[in-house]
């Protein structure tokens, strides 16, 4: 206790030199005070040259001159996660967490693995650069791996994304130096942002299956004018660049007069898009004016229903089921969608018209002799619709669908002919009739139909409907066989080693003179090729043609070879205007300011993945 009094005492007496006497012994110096050290250094590394500090995250380096204001700001923006290290009352587990040692370093197999995971992800998915810097996803990761650190938006689409593009790149470029033969489409899209793309697609058969590759989506090389030689020019540029512009044989393009002179001036075979001159022989019919007085009645019965959430609630009860169907509006840009309203409307005919009588101010329901009109329109239409989609599609050959499906279609509307329930249906079957002519029969006359159509085991000639259209191609296709044969033999000749005439055998050493004489008569065996070809039977309307050509490689090895070189041709350009479609999903108001060559990179990856 007296202890304690003691030194309470000391601690609280006043000291001598308190007193206004002045002391004459001379104060200690106080000690120097330690200079707090910024908590940003936790992150960061000096280098040797002082004026210089490496981030431990994504290895960028930052001037310090003597301040971490910069350091700081790069952890902000960066690297989210870091943004409490000036934060006194920062907890003790995102301390942990933000000063730890034991994250993977930049050259982990762990972490690059990651790394081109996710900028595949950003690719495939349509995801901006920025989804590396949303709070969601950066925790998802955190408790996924807790030792991955995120790279910044630059990181990744400088390094990640721009290294996968190079990658696929050299990939395509060595597969189509094996490619013998090629066929692109191409065609032109105004972005949101109000650039003007061009898009080029390439296909081509390799080992018997049919591959489609995005090759370029850029602007046009004068962005000023769309003239046919500015087109021309770009499309020469990216076939160059590709190395195909030798291998290329067919340009597939809409009907524009622009694509057509561009590939009048590339000298190369032109053929009009098979979808896009279907389009254009519905909508002649859809614009006849008794066929508009129908479907304006029956687009604002749809439009009232659209606009009023009572109305269509009454008519969804009124349809008494438990997946009740909705209304479809049509879209000026795409016939099928006035196909596809006219089956809703059918479908739902006696729920809507008893709708339409309860609704206050709700259009005159159609009546019956619209009804019927609008039965022969489903009817007459659906014909198109489906050669449509055998045209159009992503997968599988379709040149050798166009001379079947004009075809098909001729002989439908003559079936349908006699089958229409109005005057209305009939004039408007009389019409098709004519414009099917008119726009679809000159298909037949163009090479690349014409040989696909003979090459495709399932039609052979038969899918012709003009005979002489077919003996036309036959001999177009003798050639062609002709010449691979003769390519062929020329080859063998000239790596054929010279014999010793001394292992000739002696009853052979007579005829040896007269077998050299002998002509090799390249048109005769292509003539037995084919026919061999066409004497067997048909293969079954849904057997693929390329495996049918892969079976008989050997035993009809030139036709092979002309299969390989025509049925990569898409009757559509279809695969250009897909393409347009995943690029307005990246160009978006929230990304409205990627450049072009951002653009092309992300479009590149998102459309070949296959090449992954």
């Amino acid at each position: 206790m007296d202890k304690f009094l003691t030194s309470s005492q000391k601690d609280h007496d006043p000291s001598p030199t308190s007193s206004n006497e002045p002391s004459c012994s001379k104060s200690e110096p106080e000690p120097k005070r330690k200079k707090c050290i910024s908590a940003v250094w936790a992150h960061f590394d000096k280098l040797p040259n002082k004026q210089l500090a490496k981030c431990h995250y994504c290895g960028k380096e930052y001037k310090t001159s003597g301040n971490t204001s910069n350091l700081l700001e790069h952890l902000k923006r960066a690297h989210p996660l870091a943004q409490q290290v000036n934060n006194e009352n920062t907890s003790s587990q995102l301390e942990r967490y933000l000063t730890r040692t034991d994250v993977y370093g930049p050259t982990s197999s762990k972490k690059e693995a990651i790394d081109k995971a996710i900028a595949a992800m950003v690719a495939t998915d349509l995801q901006p650069f920025s989804v590396v810097e949303d709070i969601g996803f950066r925790n998802l990761m955190r408790v996924v791996d807790p030792r991955y650190v995120m790279p910044c938006r630059k990181t990744l689409r400088d390094t990640h994304i721009k290294n996968m593009n190079e990658s696929m790149t050299e990939k395509l470029k060595g597969i189509l130096d094996s490619v013998d033969s090629c066929a692109i489409t191409t065609d032109a899209w105004t972005s949101r942002a109000n650039v003007s793309y061009l898009t080029v697609t390439c296909h081509f058969i390799l080992n018997f299956e049919l591959k489609t590759a995005v090759l370029s989506t850029k602007p046009l090389m004068d962005e000023t004018n769309h003239s046919s030689l500015n087109i021309a020019n770009t499309l020469r540029e990216i076939c160059d660049e590709w190395k195909v512009f030798d291998k290329l044989h067919t340009i597939v393009t809409d009907n524009a007069a622009s694509m057509i002179k561009a590939c009048e001036l590339l000298k190369k075979k032109h053929l009009p898009c098979f979808a896009h001159t279907l389009n254009l022989v519905v909508q002649d019919a859809l614009n006849l004016e008794n066929v508009q007085n129908v479907l304006k009645i029956t687009k604002r019965i749809v439009s009232y229903f659209k606009s009023s959430a009572i109305a269509y609630a009454k008519f969804k009860n009124a349809q008494g089921t438990e997946n009740p169907c909705s209304l479809l509006q049509e879209v000026p840009t795409r016939w099928n969608s006035a196909l596809q309203m006219i089956q809703r409307v059918l479908r739902t005919r006696e729920p809507l018209t008893g709708t339409l009588l309860r609704c206050h101010n709700a259009p005159i329901p159609l009546s019956e002799d619209q009804f019927r009109i609008l039965k022969d329109l489903c009817s007459l239409l659906e014909p198109f619709e489906k050669a449509t989609k055998h045209a159009s599609a992503a997968k599988g050959v379709t040149i050798s669908l166009i001379a079947p499906a004009i075809f098909a279609l001729s002989q439908s509307l003559e079936e349908l002919h006699e089958q229409m329930l109005t005057p209305v249906g009939r004039e408007t079957c009389e019409f098709l009739q004519s414009n099917v002519k008119k726009r679809l029969f000159s298909y037949e006359n163009r090479s690349a139909p014409r040989l696909g159509t003979l090459l495709d085991p399932r039609f052979k000639k038969e899918g012709f409907q003009n005979p002489s259209n077919a003996q036309q191609a036959m001999l177009m296709l003798e050639g062609e066989v002709h010449n691979v044969i003769q390519g062929v033999r020329s080859k063998n000749s000239t790596e054929e080693l010279p014999r010793n005439d001394e292992e000739t055998p002696f009853l052979f050493k007579c005829m040896a003179g007269k077998i050299k004489e002998k002509n090799k008569s390249s048109r005769a065996d292509s003539i037995i090729t084919i026919r061999q070809y066409m004497e067997q039977r048909n293969a079954p309307h849904d057997s693929d043609p390329l495996q049918y050509w892969q079976i008989n490689k050997e035993h009809l090895f030139a036709l092979g070879q002309c299969a390989i070189k025509f049925l990569c041709i898409p009757a559509s350009s279809a695969e250009s205007e897909r393409t347009f479609s995943k690029t307005g999903a990246i160009v978006t108001e929230r990304r409205a300011c990627l450049k072009p060559k951002q653009v092309n990179t992300l479009v590149f990856i998102n459309k070949n993945q296959w090449l992954l």
